[in-house]
C-alpha cells in the first residue's frame, strides 16, 4: 500500500516526528516536505493512504500546509487520510488540530494526532523566545516526541 506522508517544518522537529512515522508505517512510504518544490507535482492518485501535519507557532500551522490541503481537499478525503500536527500546547492540542485543517478535511480524515513538541531556543528569534517563556513557562530548549501517539496513529492509518 502506497503512503505519502507530507508536511511542514520550521525547524526540523516536525520532520523528525515524520520520519519517525514513515519508520512505523513502513512499506512503500514517501515523505515530502511541503516547502519543496518537487510537492506542487505531486501524484495524489497513487497513494492510497495519506498522512498531512505541520508544527504550530502562534496558533497557526504553516501556510504550506494549508495551501496544500485547500488545493486537494477532494482528492485527499477520498483517501484514507491522517492529520497531525506537532505543537507545545498539549492541552489545547485537539483544538489546535480542528483549527488547523478545513471542517472537510478534519472530519474526512481516519486518525488525528499529536505527535509533541518542540522548543529550541537556539533556532528561535528573540520575540519568539520571549513569547513561549511567557505563555508556556518554559524556559530552556525542550523536545518531546511521543513515539506512542506516532505508534498508534501509524497501526491506525
Amino acid at each position: 500500500m502506497e503512503t505519502l506522508i507530507a508536511y511542514s517544518t520550521k525547524h526540523g522537529a516536525t520532520e523528525k516526528a515524520a520520519k519517525k512515522l514513515a519508520e512505523k508505517i513502513g512499506g512503500s512510504t514517501t515523505l515530502i516536505n511541503l516547502k519543496d518544490l518537487r510537492a506542487k507535482s505531486v501524484d495524489l492518485a497513487k497513494f492510497e493512504r495519506v498522512a498531512i501535519g505541520g508544527s504550530i507557532y502562534a496558533g497557526s500551522i504553516q501556510k504550506e500546509v494549508k495551501e496544500f490541503c485547500m488545493k486537494n481537499e477532494e482528492i485527499l478525503i477520498s483517501k484514507r487520510l491522517g492529520i497531525f500536527i506537532f505543537c507545545g500546547n498539549e492541552e489545547q492540542a485537539e483544538d489546535q488540530l480542528a483549527a488547523s485543517f478545513s471542517e472537510k478535511i478534519h472530519s474526512g480524515a481516519t486518525v488525528k494526532g499529536h505527535f509533541g513538541y518542540e522548543f529550541n531556543f537556539e533556532k528561535l528569534s528573540f520575540m519568539s523566545r520571549f513569547f513561549v517563556k511567557k505563555v508556556s513557562k518554559i524556559t530552556e530548549s525542550q523536545f518531546r516526541l511521543n513515539e506512542e501517539n506516532i505508534a498508534v496513529f501509524a497501526e491506525a492509518l
